[in-house]
């Protein structure tokens, strides 16, 4: 019992089950022993509907032991359900006896409805001189391992790397002699003593099983030679400078980069994946945006007082605040980034001012249409730089009102002259927004390159700037072009064909199959195309915002180097 009493949290009874039987007990755990799983899973539920332990997890865990003897010797415990990210089951310990020290936990996590193993955790040996298996040792138990686990679906060892003190191998699945793109992908991992002690793998896809009848014969493809010339002939690669995520203290350096235009990225296949009958890419098409040349009229915004944000807020945006409480805050950051919040405005009494700045728009009972109004203004508290502003008034009756583009557009060009350098600015500038919200997205251009900051989302630029589309007042400015960068020049970037050589070396096309979901209403679709290799050895999840650029895969315009990020 001490060796589990952590466990007595979980909010579900803890069961126990035996090598072929599952019952229902007041002890925690319990050895192996030999019984039939159907009789016992049905004694447990039985005995505690409420929390029992589904049938087809008890025969999860026999078929697991089968596979990995070593676990017949443990104690199982039920634990309670767990919930992502990215899987999604029954918890199951396999506990060892106890010796008196931490050992960690081998756990693993079974799919409730079918008992599916969906994650294999076991802790990893520490060996003095490691011992692990070759690379084809590993691949060849990693395939006899998924063998035994699922029917009818054939998985091949691409990739194998060590990482933090175990050997991965990763298994892609294929059909027709065609790799699916990477969510049905897993992974397998061994120790350093050689011992099984990992699997992997995205939302249980290792058991999902295709309808063959929908999936596009190869037979009529075109041929690898082909989608190459095919491929290079749309010219999917764009020339751009990267800023690295964070600022730097004294300069910005930015990186010269090709980079795979409309992202690397774009649903479940990279942005330069051609459709392998017809050659055409399959990327969605995307706005073009708009240049825009602007000169600047080089004023410094900042504020670091009170006295300056109040001038800050008349000069620029033309409001006044006199009349509106302030509550001024400083935060630090992990990063060493210090930001200062001017916030005015009347709130509810249970908001504190730390707060303040997540309930811009919540006006509290009782004041007037006048008072109902909310002013931001964040900064480096360093410099005192404008970083954002955000303005919000009470909602107002729209019955009359017309949106008209074309006036956000003017008055965004307006401010867009206020806070960009002074002399000759080019920008290329997209509208982003909806019908109610006008969301104008700048970026700078440097000898005709783009400038894009590494993880900067699509609706966000250098500049951003929302205006309401019915009245036209801006309710937020985003500032994100640090003060000082550096460039290297564009004259010292290979050309356009070279860094296309270069990524076709390092990430050949490869046929594969490509599931298509539609977002409105989640059917699937399949295509066969050619994309990029780059995803036999990375996994991704195709999840959350999109963002502007995706640089995990891209060639340094300099070395000519393929340079792949996690």
């Amino acid at each position: 019992m001490k060796g589990v009493s952590h466990l007595s949290d979980l909010k579900k009874t803890v069961l126990c089950v035996l090598t072929g039987a599952l019952t229902a007990t007041s002890i925690m755990v319990a050895p192996f022993a030999g019984a039939s799983a159907e009789k016992s899973a049905s004694s447990v539920l039985a005995a505690n509907a409420e929390s029992a332990v589904p049938a087809p997890v008890a025969k999860g865990v026999q078929k697991l032991v089968r596979l990995l003897p070593e676990l017949s010797s443990r104690k199982v415990v039920y634990g309670g359900d767990v919930d992502g990210p990215g899987v999604s089951g029954v918890k199951v310990s396999f506990v060892r006896a106890a010796t008196g020290t931490a050992q960690g936990e081998d756990s693993a996590i079974f799919d409730r409805a079918t008992g599916n193993l969906l994650q294999l955790d076991l802790v990893p040996a520490k060996m003095a001189k490691p011992a692990f298996p070759t690379d084809q040792q590993a691949k060849t138990r990693a395939q006899t391992f998924l063998t035994g686990l699922l029917a009818g679906n054939t998985y091949q060892a691409r990739e194998v790397k060590k990482e933090e003190g175990k050997l991965t191998v990763r298994m892609v699945r294929k059909v027709n002699n065609v790799v699916f793109d990477d969510a049905y992908d897993s992974f397998v991992s061994f120790d350093a003593a050689g011992r099984l002690v990992g699997l992997r793998m995205f939302d249980g896809r290792l058991y999902e099983t295709v309808n063959l009848a929908v999936l596009p014969s190869p037979q009529r493809v075109i041929s690898a030679a082909q989608a190459v010339g095919k491929w290079k002939g749309q010219r999917p690669l764009e020339l751009v400078y990267l800023l690295p995520e964070q600022e730097q203290n004294n300069q910005t350096a930015a990186r010269l980069a090709y980079i795979v235009k409309d992202g690397v990225i774009s649903q479940e296949h990279t942005g330069s994946a051609l459709d392998a009958f017809s050659g055409k890419r399959l990327a969605a098409p995307v706005q073009q945006a708009q240049i825009l040349n602007v000169t600047g009229t080089g004023e410094k915004w900042s504020a670091q007082t009170e006295n300056e944000a109040r001038n800050l807020l008349r000069m620029l945006f033309k409001l006044e605040s006199a009349n509106l409480p302030l509550a001024v805050l400083d935060e630090k950051y992990d990063d060493g980034q210090e930001r200062r919040f001017f916030i005015w405005g009347y709130f509810p009494e249970s908001v504190a001012d730390a707060d303040k700045k997540y309930h811009i728009g919540s006006f509290p009972v009782g004041i007037s249409q006048a008072q109902k109004h909310h002013i931001m203004l964040e900064t480096d508290a360093k410099t005192g730089r404008l970083i954002r502003f955000v303005y919000k008034q009470a909602d107002e009756q729209w019955s009359t009102a017309k949106t008209d583009k074309s006036r956000d557009r003017k008055g965004a060009e307006a401010l867009l002259r206020r806070l960009v350098p002074s002399g000759s600015n080019q920008l290329r500038l997209a509208d982003v927004g909806t019908d109610k919200y006008t969301t104008l997205v700048a970026d700078p251009l440097i000898g005709g390159v783009p400038v894009y900051r590494i993880g900067q989302m699509k609706e966000e630029g250098m500049y951003t700037i929302t205006a309401n589309a019915w009245t036209g007042k801006v309710e937020e400015v985003i500032v994100q072009r640090p003060d000082n960068m550096v460039f290297p020049a564009r004259a010292k970037a290979i050309n356009e064909q070279g860094a296309m050589e270069r990524l076709l070396q390092a990430m050949p096309l490869e046929l594969t199959y490509i599931h298509q979901k539609d977002r409105q209403t989640g059917a699937m679709s399949w295509k066969l195309g050619y994309d990029l290799s780059f995803r036999q050895t990375r996994s991704h999840c195709f999840c959350g915002g999109d963002v502007k650029i995706d640089t995990t895969l891209y060639v340094d315009a300099l070395t000519g180097q393929t340079v792949v990020k996690e």
